[in-house]
């Protein structure tokens, strides 16, 4: 029954992400650096299939150096790279959020730390968000040590780096070999979001690497037996509770946990207290909240008040004056404000929107099939997934301090280097897409032997976050996480290849 279960799982995962791969190599996505947020998809320059072709044809040449490396020592030395990066980005970018949510959160932060809870009052920011308590519960402890942006970019550097060498010790778990080790470290520090989004000061960093986290002390926990079996689920129970802690988006990644325990029941048994466990962390974090922050606030604070999630419904299935798919439309916000904060109210009128847009989907099938493949293109094929635009964009009024800064977030990508870094991180994305599935085909045609509690939980992931941004609200910037998981994936994928070519030249040698 698990092998079925497993296995069902990874077909629809495959035929997802074979889906989003092929929506890769013939579009790419750039988002405006404006207020509007706008959506420029173009074709994929067919340049870049023969560079492809070419980095692909060096990475298998380079195989039998990649056999020799010592991979702790090329980790060091990416990971020098990277930090090196890291640290231009956070000592000389502008110390300005953008007037949108960082920037809310942070305000809040620093109210409620000094005794103001002003964001707590009708019509204030955390009286429509209070699921962003967690976050700024989280910033308030990092605020405790310094309220200066440059530190927050610090912190978020740190967690990436946090994100890289969890995916790299995930991976030799994963396949226990030297090559996939190498190509773990060498694609995740080249994948764009893990150094871009240092300054983005928001739950999704943080997130990350807590989900990351409890992912590789739950694989560690189906490993081991007796105390450290114990301990190591512990920790993923706690990791996973800090993931949704900072950003409740990540309760996709609990629940993919929960399914890979769950599978292990046809192991062992006991896992059935470890699928609850894990599940328990979303409504024990939540009540925590509304317990702290009612005592501290002095009044009932709810985290199922505020605007309604079906109003994110209503706006991930609508389109924008301007044609963007399921992008945020501030029609959330103004719905509960045109229904004077009063959450009842709102999900009433949501849910009649919500009606008559399903309605009109269904009468008009070949629009709906239409929209939807338009706002998948729209999340998935931008390959730096926001992660530059997040930063403090000029436009937004933030202060470029340097000329290398200047080149990569002038206006709308127009400058050399933002095309390179743009279109090389189409041949990083194409690389984790298209070695992912090559993956998961060996596996079930029982050609690999892998671990396959993290398999099926990078391919259900990833299920889960397609699937619900494909309805809900969406933003290219919340697909980086799903992406990120597969890396491990994709360099057992791709070391199978390289070792499959290698032996065929040996192979034709010896003949």
């Amino acid at each position: 029954m698990k092998k079925i279960l497993g296995n069902i799982a990874l077909i629809l995962g495959t035929i997802l992400i074979s889906f989003t791969f092929i929506l890769t190599i013939i579009y790419n996505t750039l988002i405006s650096t404006d207020w509007h947020e706008r959506v420029y998809t173009s074709r994929v320059p067919v340049i870049l299939y023969f560079i492809y072709l070419i980095v692909l044809l060096i990475l298998i040449i380079g195989y039998p150096i990649l056999k020799k490396i010592n991979t702790k020592i090329l980790l060091t030395f990416v990971l020098s790279l990277f930090i090196l990066a890291g640290l231009y980005l956070v000592f000389n970018a502008d110390t300005y959020l953008r007037p949108a949510d960082q920037m809310s959160v942070w305000n809040s932060v620093k109210n409620i730390n000094s005794g103001n809870y002003i964001d707590f009052k009708r019509g204030q920011y955390l009286d429509f968000h209070p699921l962003q308590l967690g976050l700024v519960t989280f910033e308030r402890l990092m605020a405790a040590f310094s309220e200066n942006i440059t530190f927050m970019y610090f912190l978020n550097l740190l967690f990436n780096i946090g994100s890289i060498i969890l995916l790299w010790l995930i991976s030799n778990i994963v396949y226990k070999n030297v090559v996939v080790q190498n190509l773990t470290a060498i694609i995740s520090v080249l994948f764009a979001p893990l150094l871009f989004n240092t300054l983005f000061v928001y739950g999704n960093v943080y997130g990350l690497t807590f989900l990351l986290g409890a992912v590789y002390t739950q694989l560690l926990s189906l490993n081991k037996k007796g105390k450290k079996r114990i301990i190591y689920s512990i920790c993923t129970v706690i990791l996973a509770g800090m993931a949704y802690l900072v950003k409740p988006n990540f309760e996709i990644g609990i629940v993919a946990i929960a399914i890979v325990y769950f599978l292990a029941i046809f192991r062992e048994k006991r896992y059935i207290i470890l699928v609850f466990g894990t599940l328990l962390v979303i409504p024990t974090v939540n009540v925590t909240l509304e317990k702290i922050y009612s005592y501290e606030v002095n009044k009932n604070i709810s985290l199922n008040g505020g605007v309604p999630k079906i109003t994110y419904l209503v706006m991930g299935l609508n389109e924008t004056s301007d044609g963007r798919i399921g992008w945020y439309s501030g029609y959330n916000d103004q719905s509960f404000l045109n229904n004077d904060y009063n959450a009842y109210k709102t999900e009433k009128v949501a849910k009649k929107d919500l009606r008559k847009r399903i309605d009109y989907l269904k009468k008009h099938k070949t629009y709906t099939r239409k929209i939807f493949v338009k706002k998948v293109i729209s999340t998935w094929t931008d390959s730096t997934y926001q992660s530059i635009w997040n930063g403090p964009l000029p436009t937004w009024g933030g202060k470029i301090n340097t000329d290398i800064m200047r080149i990569i977030y002038i206006k709308d990508g127009e400058s050399k280097l933002y095309k390179f870094i743009r279109y090389g991180s189409v041949v990083i994305v194409w690389t984790i897409f298209l070695f992912s599935i090559i993956c998961t085909l060996l596996y079930l045609m029982g050609k690999m032997n892998i671990d396959e509690n993290y398999l099926l939980y990078a391919v259900i992931f990833f299920i889960g976050g397609f699937l619900f941004h494909t309805i809900w609200e969406t933003k290219a910037q919340y697909m980086y996480q799903y992406t990120a998981s597969l890396i491990p994936v994709a360099s057992v994928g791709l070391c199978k290849v390289m070792d499959f070519i290698w032996n065929r030249i040996k192979g034709l040698r010896s003949k």
